[in-house]
């Protein structure tokens, strides 16, 4: 959309800071391609503009860290959770739990919930052996303000979680009974069978908001998931890329955050630029300078799973 009415001064300031945008970018991408020189690097057609008043309207965004948080925790935990109820035998049982502090945000820490999974990994390896346990959690502030956690978790037939805020007990190689400390000591817990996990978790992640994301204790992480396989790794991880690496990628590939922005291929080498530049004044104004050709109509990560791959 055009300004209803624009001055000299206005267009002259949209030249600069356009032409700042454009030059700061393009130094980026100078760097990358040198850095890139061995592999493979996606480059498409960056700054072309028309009027200067109008490419700057049309092709700048503005993005809320606070929403994006928010829809990449629904994204991130959503997939996750279908994955992990996926990789599970027919008999498994599935547990909820809640994780709530006695106190108020001041007694909360941010180690206090991967405490709690060490503990969880910790009872599991005592029952069956093995360290990887699949669960998924997510953050919620109750009515009073203060976080607590919501929890599931897959295990196997016939396993019951101790409840978190009571000890529990292993055996050692003679058979003695070894007591430890709860998993949970910061107040109270819940334990109940689930039957709808992946509707359990997704309905807690609706109530973040924007507007109450930035109420959660500084430096809180608000979910996590743990114990995917591998397809279900890759399967996420393509689900969080932005839209032109989905668009030239498959779940097979293995894209990283690249230095200086974009993303590139650890097998390959090749580089995808970033479609979006940063306008300056912080990172929440960008300005589009190029638009990256999709190689495939990504349909789902699905379809390109390899063949070797099985997904139940």
């Amino acid at each position: 959309m055009v300004p209803a009415a624009t001055s000299p001064r206005m267009e002259h300031a949209a030249r600069v800071a356009h032409a700042r945008s454009c030059a700061r970018f393009e130094q980026r991408r100078v760097d990358q391609e040198s850095r890139a020189a061995a592999g493979l690097v996606s480059v498409s057609t960056t700054c072309k503009s028309g009027s200067v008043v109008v490419d700057w309207a049309e092709n700048c965004i503005t993005i809320d860290p606070k929403a994006s948080r928010v829809t990449r925790l629904r994204k991130g935990l959503g997939i996750a959770a279908k994955q992990l109820h996926n990789q599970g035998e027919k008999n498994q049982t599935i547990w909820m739990q809640t994780l709530t502090y006695k106190g108020d945000n001041r007694q909360w820490r941010p180690e206090h919930i991967s405490r709690y999974l060490d503990a969880l990994r910790k009872w599991h390896y005592a029952r069956t052996g093995s360290k990887s346990v699949r669960y998924a959690w997510v953050a919620e502030l109750q009515q009073r303000g203060v976080i607590h956690y919501h929890v599931i978790l897959w295990l196997g037939g016939g396993l019951t979680p101790p409840k978190p805020d009571q000890p529990w007990h292993s055996k050692d190689r003679k058979g003695i009974k070894q007591w430890h400390p709860p998993m949970w000591a910061h107040g109270m817990s819940n334990r109940l069978r689930s039957t709808a996990p992946v509707a359990y978790l997704m309905k807690y992640a609706s109530k973040i908001e924007s507007k109450n994301v930035g109420t959660f204790p500084h430096g809180a992480r608000i979910h996590g998931a743990g114990g995917l396989d591998p397809s279900g790794r890759s399967i996420r991880r393509w689900v969080l890329w932005p839209a032109y690496v989905q668009g030239n990628a498959s779940v097979a590939d293995h894209f990283k955050p690249a230095r200086g922005g974009g993303y590139i291929n650890e097998s390959t080498g090749e580089v995808l630029l970033p479609e979006f530049a940063p306008t300056g004044g912080g990172f929440t104004s960008f300005i589009r300078i190029r638009t990256t050709p999709r190689r495939i109509d990504p349909s789902g990560p699905f379809s390109w799973l390899p063949s070797s791959t099985q997904v139940h």
